[in-house]
């Protein structure tokens, strides 16, 4: 644990960004894959309300993993870095 809140620390912004961008592509890929899975099991149904219904899952689970993510780093990265 104490290497992971090393990586962490105020000292590095470089690694900062790393981790936001790690966190939005694994946000990006999460989302993409609820949004396949609900296009799949919306079969049938009108095209709209199939449209409507991914894009709402792909968008909700995007923010939900990014705001988790950022949120972990956060803490991870101690008092200092608030």
């Amino acid at each position: 644990m104490e290497e992971v809140v090393g990586l962490m620390d105020g000292g590095s912004g470089g690694l900062k960004k790393v981790w936001v961008a790690i966190v939005l592509l694994g946000a990006l890929f999460a989302g993409g894959v609820a949004a396949l899975l609900f296009w799949a099991a919306g079969h049938g149904s009108q095209l709209g309300d199939r449209v409507q219904t991914t894009l709402t899952a792909g968008g909700a689970t995007f923010l939900g993993v990014a705001t988790l993510g950022l949120a972990v780093g956060t803490f991870l990265g101690g008092p200092d870095d608030r």
